[in-house]
């Protein structure tokens, strides 16, 4: 399943993606929706994809390695 895993690796690309494809849609008539459908289907999937994005790019409190041991920063001098 490399779209999931391409969800996971570019989540935010993924949101403009599926916002602009509703919009166009919606904008040229293919799909009919109001503006407050709209209005709901972008909170959910901004929603959605922020829970996504958090899980990739929120640091860890304690990072370790797979081995179990901790990380700590390289002294740079």
């Amino acid at each position: 399943m490399w779209i999931i895993k391409r969800i996971q690796q570019e989540p935010v690309m993924f949101q403009g993606l599926l916002q602009a494809s509703f919009a166009l849609l919606a904008g040229f008539g293919v799909i009919s929706l109001t503006q407050d459908q709209m209005g709901l289907i972008f909170a959910f999937t901004a929603s959605l994809l922020a829970f996504i994005t958090r899980q990739a790019v929120t640091p860890l409190t304690d990072p370790r390695d797979s081995n179990g041991h901790r990380l700590v920063p390289r002294d740079l001098n």
